[in-house]
């Protein structure tokens, strides 16, 4: 705090002005009073005239001083405000500080202990929302005009508690216009910044302007609906997450009660209601824990995107989903003002391994009818129970205008206590305010609802019947359009599925198809389903999910039938076709849930048809991309029967839907599978197909990689021979196409011991890349570093160790500016094997493999240098070992072979008791995956065998594995191939 207060200041002031004229009356001869008091006159002549040598200081404090002092008084979770705020005045020139204060335990701030020049008191819809007594611990008239109230709540608070301050209204604002506002209020009230005064907090980015909402989201802000209900629980809500941002603990708050009971509801009206307070707010459909972590992957693409443009330093492509989510939940979620909401989640397993890291920054909402949820919010639950009566005939009488509680009550017994059955009572008396026809209608409907499914049953099914008949009755239109929602998930209907001008009305059924294209109808059609009460939201249409039930069950199987083709048929035209393109990743989230029930649904229903199977191999495909392989299995087996059951075995779709099977179980290292999918898949296609057709080929190639996996070089080199050949004889040849061709040939020709050929077809591959257009796209940056890494292995086995680390690093930096994440697996490779290249020069710098001998030979500077490379290559492995790609799947080859090559290293380095621990785990997960006979196998035994040998081992121990390794590489290379050639010849210097 500053050492003078305003007020002392004014006093200073004052003895200055008194002082002064005391002085001047002296000067002029003035005989104030007789006798001795004369004496003291002068004696306050010079006080005085000390007095305003000193409060000089005081006239001239805003000129040559410390600029004036703000406070920012804030409710607790207020803190984006109040710094924002605080940086803004900060920059005009002020001196700014903060505070928080606990609605819960005060109204309104507390007076400071030392008082600040001004004082701006943050009204929020905390405050709003707190309900207080207006009359009650109003800021103190004291204050003065030293405070004024800013209310950035969406509506005006009362305004009574503030009536000892101004207020001023930044709700609704731009930035610009808010901190002016701010600013001149401040001058009127006598304030004089310093412009040139710079405070050390001033330096730094301004914080994000917080009435500009969120930065991303997914939910539908114009769907904010009048919530007048459950304001207790918002309140409650908000007192307990609003601390978390002070204490860091109780993160998370879980929801519970019964369905219709509003859950889901009060999480969103939370999320709009204080949306201002947050950088992000997601909501992820939890049911089903694919669809949940496809939803947390898009908000990490989306985030990354963001940072994309904000910084190309920390860009990322993020083709590795499990390291992505694994970094979002761990690292970028808790240090962002972030909240998540896990709607309808099953259980606290479920969705345990998908909540973020505890932070300061962010708030978890989880809604769920279970109760249980101890492990994921051990701090705080709300169990939300059914309106009492009074509240229930409050609620319809707010949202009807009808004042007969008598008669609301009669229709509360009848329906019950459920938010969501009364609100269709409330649609229907606004529409028609006659509670006795109504309960009438509704006794009627009754006896006719149908109570064979337990939704069916449910107290509110006869109003949600009533209402629905009403708005078909009023338009047909909007009945079609209900009984389609139907089968639809709950939650996020796009809108865009019923726009008149959208890109595929064609999807839609004839009937609703011929409505929307009447000018204006698809505005008339939704808002007549709004005005029901049944259908809610604008961009994104919500109908819950038990009046779907109700619906539902009100048709006739055939109509059941019909509507459920349509509904697989309208999600499975807007579900991308290609997902492997990154692009096309938010929009399969968002269909995400739509294909799960729709396909669910016709399960039931036994509905099987081109679209149900297309959409589950589009699915499935998604699930394969982003390494979801259980659910990814799933969904193309079914899609593979179903293709089976509709078009017979030999059929272009079925192979379509093999060679995913292939891949998929290439990424699992189930390398017999995969080959029986690949093999079959080309047998269709070259038997329905030309051999030159590009899905042929992608056949063929497949298949040559997976030969080449089992260690069968000859059937892969002749699958990539043709495959390459007939590339480059295409009528409109593709060059990456044909480059991919150059490089799957020249990794054949590389494990086939041919090294110059690999050499010349990785770097012909190059040109081809380098040559074709678009190379700034995340696939083309993919195949170049891929291509690098290849080339620098074929170099590394030529012994070129110079060409091969060139290589291998140019492989990293394109990976890098093309902003791939450390963990990658490419980048991953990459680095073991320029781990293993800088190992092998270090190696010959030391002029000899055995490192007891060498130790004896080297030279200073040699040895100097190769201490240098040992000590990168050590930091190379230990990061590549420490990522989650390793540490997830510790049974994956891939952490199998950066073991074989770590083992070497800490050989070399003198641990040879823990290269032969690491190099025995690499043949175990070689011979788990491969069997004891696969080149893999045979590759880590020759290593050992080294490091056996290098370390003076028992020789029987090291030409045992010797022996093995050359029986495993006869059985696929022929005498002369390289590495038949190196064990020969260690093998003559066994006993």
């Amino acid at each position: 705090m500053r050492r003078n207060s305003r007020g002392k200041r004014r006093l200073d002031q004052m003895l200055a002005v008194a002082g002064a004229a005391i002085a001047a009356g002296a000067l002029a001869g003035v005989k104030f009073v007789d006798g001795w008091w004369q004496f003291l006159v002068i004696c306050l002549l010079t006080v005085g005239a000390g007095l305003g040598a000193y409060s000089g200081r005081a006239f001239q404090k805003q000129a040559g001083g410390l600029p004036p002092q703000v406070l920012i008084s804030h409710p607790h979770g207020d803190e984006p405000w109040a710094l924002w705020l605080a940086w803004r005045l900060r920059r005009s020139g002020y001196l700014t500080s903060t505070r928080s204060w606990a609605t819960s335990e005060h109204h309104v701030p507390p007076l400071p202990d030392v008082a600040p020049d001004h004082e701006l008191i943050i009204v929020s819809r905390v405050l709003d929302d707190a309900n207080h007594q207006s009359g009650q611990s109003r800021v103190a008239r004291s204050r003065g005009k030293s405070a004024l109230a800013l209310v950035t709540a969406h509506r005006n608070p009362s305004l009574t508690r503030w009536a000892g301050c101004e207020v001023l209204t930044l709700a609704g604002r731009a930035a610009d216009d808010a901190a002016a506002t701010v600013d001149a209020r401040l001058h009127q009230a006598g304030a004089v910044p310093l412009p040139t005064y710079t405070a050390p907090q001033a330096v730094g980015d301004e914080p994000r302007y917080p009435a500009l909402g969120p930065l991303i989201s997914n939910f539908d802000r114009r769907g904010a609906s009048h919530f007048t209900a459950r304001r207790k629980e918002l309140t409650l809500l908000r007192e307990v997450l609003g601390t978390v941002n002070i204490s860091g603990d109780g993160r998370t708050c879980a929801i519970h009660g019964l369905s219709g009971i509003g859950k889901t509801r009060l999480a969103m009206e939370y999320a709009r209601r204080y949306e201002d307070l947050f950088d992000v707010i997601w909501r992820v459909e939890a049911a089903h824990a694919p669809t949940a972590r496809a939803s947390l992957l898009d908000l990490a693409h989306r985030l990354h995107a963001r940072g994309q443009h904000a910084d190309t330093t920390t860009q990322r492509d993020d083709r590795d989903p499990e390291q992505t989510l694994q970094q979002l939940l761990s690292h970028e979620l808790p240090r962002t003002r972030a909240l998540l909401i896990y709607d309808g989640a099953e259980d606290d397993s479920a969705i345990r391994q998908l909540l973020p890291d505890a932070g300061d920054g962010g708030q978890v909402l989880i809604t769920s009818v279970n109760p249980v949820w101890q492990r994921s919010a051990p701090h705080h639950r709300i169990a939300l129970e059914a309106f009492t009566t009074e509240e229930a005939v409050a609620f319809l009488s707010e949202a009807s205008g009808i004042d007969d509680n008598d008669g609301l009550e009669r229709i509360v017994g009848q329906l019950g206590r459920l938010p969501l059955a009364l609100e269709p009572a409330a649609a229907s008396l606004r529409d028609e305010p006659d509670i006795d026809a109504y309960l009438r209608a509704l006794e009627l409907r009754s006896q006719l609802t149908p109570s064979a499914r337990p939704e069916a049953s449910h107290s509110g099914a006869p109003a949600w019947l009533l209402c629905f008949k009403q708005a078909e009755e009023k338009d047909n239109a909007t009945g079609l359009l209900l009984r389609l929602c139907a089968f639809l998930a709950p939650q996020g209907i796009p809108g865009y599925f019923f726009e008149a001008d959208g890109d595929r009305t064609d999807l839609l059924p004839e009937r609703l198809r011929a409505e929307l294209a009447r000018p204006g109808r698809d505005r008339r059609i939704k808002e007549t389903a709004r005005n029901s009460s049944l259908l809610t939201g604008e961009a994104k249409l919500v109908m819950h999910t038990q009046v779907q039930a109700v619906i539902r069950e009100e048709m006739s199987l055939t109509d059941q039938t019909k509507n459920a083709k349509a509904a697989v048929c309208l999600v499975n035209g807007w579900f991308p076709e290609d997902p492997d393109l990154e692009g096309t990743w938010p929009q399969c989230v968002e269909l995400l849930p739509h294909a799960r029930v729709v396909l669910d649904h016709c399960r039931e229903l036994g509905v099987v048809d081109t679209n149900t199977s297309t959409l589950l191999q589009s699915v499935g495909e998604y699930f394969r991309v982003q390494s979801d392989r259980a659910e990814a299995e799933r969904l193309l087996t079914e899609a593979l029967e179903q293709r089976e059951g509709l078009m017979g075995r030999r059929n272009s779709l079925v192979a379509d839907t093999l060679v995913s099977l292939s891949q998929l179980k290439l990424l699992s290292a189930e390398l017999l599978e995969a080959r029986t999918f690949a093999e079959e898949a080309l047998a269709i296609r070259v038997e329905i197909a030309d051999d030159r057709d590009p899905r042929t080929l992608e056949s063929r190639m497949q298949l040559g990689r997976v030969l080449r996996e089992l260690g069968d070089f000859e059937g892969a080199s002749e699958a990539a021979t043709q495959a390459l050949l007939r590339l480059r004889r295409l009528h409109e040849p593709n060059p990456v196409k044909i480059a991919d061709g150059l490089c799957n040939l020249g990794i054949v020709r590389w494990r086939q011991g041919r090294l110059t050929e690999s050499v010349r077809l990785h770097r012909e591959a190059l040109q081809f890349l380098e040559q074709a257009p678009g190379g700034g796209e995340p696939a083309r940056r993919n195949r170049t570093a891929f291509v690098h890494q290849s080339l620098g292995l074929a170099l590394l086995d030529s012994h070129d160790l110079d060409g091969a680390e060139s290589h291998l690093r140019t492989a990293l930096d394109v990976l890098e500016r093309a902003g791939y994440a450390a963990w990658h697996p490419v980048v991953l490779s990459s680095s073991v094997h320029l781990g293993e290249t800088l190992r092998q020069r270090a190696a010959k710098l030391r002029g000899n493999r055995d490192r007891r001998s060498a130790a004896r030979e080297r030279s200073v500077p040699g040895e100097r240098a190769a201490e240098g490379l040992l000590a990168e290559a050590k930091h190379i492995f230990d990061d590549v070992l420490s990522a989650p790609h390793m540490n997830g799947d510790r049974d994956h080859p891939d952490r199998a072979c950066a073991l074989v090559r770590y083992s070497h290293l800490l050989h070399d380095l003198g641990n040879s008791e823990a290269a032969m621990t690491e190099v025995t785990n690499a043949i175990g997960i070689y011979t788990g995956k491969y069997g004891s006979q696969h080149p893999y196998v045979a590759e880590a035994r020759y290593r050992r065998a080294l490091i056996h040998k290098g370390s003076g081992g028992p020789p029987q121990r090291w030409v045992g594995d010797l022996t093995t390794a050359r029986e495993i590489y006869g059985r696929v290379h022929p005498a002369d191939h390289p590495l038949i050639q190196q064990i020969d010849e260690a093998l003559r210097d066994a006993p």
